[in-house]
């Protein structure tokens, strides 16, 4: 039998966080108009970033659901990341840099605004798609929402394309209210908080 718990992520987690965090993002246009980048190769671009210590998408920010079996082995179900808002230029930079030069649209990120000061922003959130609609996803936001608690924040905050209706369902059940919208890479975002 196997259980699901959520922990701290690490470093050897990379690859699968990466998996989970690209199945969040809108990247079928994206990938059209990169030239011979397919959906496999941007993700282990993600990966490089996930090893890493200090960007958006680092593990150091991310919690993971694994699914542990009775022998101890661990397989990851899906993974979230999220931070101080206040720290998301910050904490961009280094991911804007790199896409900014090795693709042809990188430099649109750069206009892209997520997250406040004062918001611990939930950027990105997947689960694995065989593992869906078991709780996964309920139990990292209970993960990150009471980190955010714990590090001081009042308010926790995410986007949410409109074209996701599900994901948005999901953020409303756990508490989260609309409070504007965004523009991310010309797709029409929710922007939902919910206080801590």
């Amino acid at each position: 039998m196997e259980t699901v718990i959520v922990r701290d992520a690490r470093r050897e987690d990379a690859a699968a966080i990466a998996e989970m965090m690209v199945y969040a993002w809108p990247v079928q246009d994206f990938l059209k108009m990169q030239e011979g980048l397919t959906l496999e190769k941007f993700t282990d671009y993600i990966r490089k970033f996930v090893e890493a210590e200090d960007n958006l998408y680092s593990y150091r920010y991310t919690k993971v659901a694994v699914l542990k079996s009775e022998d101890g082995t661990e397989r990851v179900a899906g993974a979230m990341n999220g931070y101080d808002g206040a720290r998301y230029r910050e904490l961009k930079q280094p991911v804007l840099d790199a896409m900014t030069r090795d693709f042809d649209t990188g430099g649109e990120f750069g206009n892209v605004t997520e997250t406040e000061e004062g918001e611990f922003y939930l950027d990105s959130a997947g689960v694995s798609p065989d593992m869906r609609s078991m709780g996964i996803g309920s139990k990292l936001f209970r993960a990150m929402l009471d980190r955010a608690a714990e590090e001081g924040f009042k308010v926790a905050g995410l986007i949410v394309d409109e074209d996701k209706p599900k994901a948005e369902a999901l953020y409303r059940r756990l508490g989260f209210r609309t409070v504007g919208y965004r523009d991310f890479l010309g797709h029409k975002m929710i922007h939902m908080q919910i206080s801590l």
